[in-house]
Order: C-alpha cells, then structure tokens, then sequence
C-alpha cells in the first residue's frame, strides 16, 4: 500500500476521539459501541467544582462524570475545540473551551486534555482546566454559540 494513503495509528486514535465526542454529545446513548478500554480512568481535577473532582473509571464513569455535570450546572456543558496534537503514537492533547452555566452566569474554561489512545482503544484521559483564567462567556462568531437551555453534552 502507497504510504500516502496508508492509514496511520494517528489517524485512528483521532478517529476513537472523534466517536468519543459524538458519543458524550449524544448523552452516552450507545452503551454498546464505545471507544473507550474496560481500564478506562478520566482523571477530573478542578479546585472550582470539586464535587467532582477523583478519577472515573470505565465506560459508565465517564457517563457518571457527565451527567453529574449537567445536574450541577444550569445549562449542562459546551466544548469548543482549538486544537488536537499527536504526540507520538499513543497521546494526544486537545486544547479546548469548555462553557458551562452556573448561578444564571454562563462562563469559558480553556483546559488541556491528554488522552492516551492505544490498541484501537482510549484508555486514559486528564482533564487539566486553567482554573485563574475563568471568564464570562464569550461568543467567538459562529463557531461558538451559547448552550441552549437544559442539560447537554458536547464532545471532546
């Protein structure tokens, strides 16, 4: 096969984050087709919701996760992405706004996520949010627009 259209581990491993997104925006409907390994851990630290700080494991931890979020926020919780490195064959970073509303006032978190993707499967993830620089919401164009009411999921 011509190594220019030969399909890499990267192209893969962003494949696996982009059904992990759509799955997430969908509220985790398809219990049954996930990316995510049985020794899944999402790694959630952030000093300004820490009830939901810890690590969550597996296919329902991440659901878990979400769907916690969304019981604590107004407006349940948007991603912006800006951009999705490769770092070798198994890690990948997102860097990423996250919009979530709270006490009626919708605000923008940049965070940094590191995904680990290997075997045709995601097996680890840290969220690491910039907790200093929380601000109101800003819409930027059309690519980002506010949540709508009610809880919602939007991807990695």
């Amino acid at each position: 096969m011509d190594q220019s259209t030969e399909r890499t581990n990267i192209d893969a491993n962003f494949e696996l984050l982009a059904q992990a997104g759509e799955l997430i925006r969908s509220g985790f409907v398809d219990r049954d087709n996930h990316p995510f390994a049985d020794d899944f851990v999402f790694h959630f630290f952030n000093p300004q919701l820490p009830d939901l700080d810890g690590d969550y494991h597996g296919f329902d931890g991440i659901a878990d996760l979400f769907d916690r979020l969304a019981e604590l926020s107004e407006t349940g919780f948007r991603q912006v992405h800006h951009s999705l490195t490769p770092y070798g064959d198994e890690l990948l970073v997102a860097f990423v706004t996250n919009t979530v509303g709270f006490d009626g006032t919708l605000i923008d978190v940049d965070a940094v996520v590191v995904w680990r993707v290997f075997g045709g499967q995601i097996h680890e993830a840290w969220d690491i949010p910039a907790v200093n620089t929380v601000r109101p919401h800003r819409p930027v164009g059309s690519s980002v627009a506010a949540p709508a009411a009610g809880p919602s999921h939007d991807g990695i």
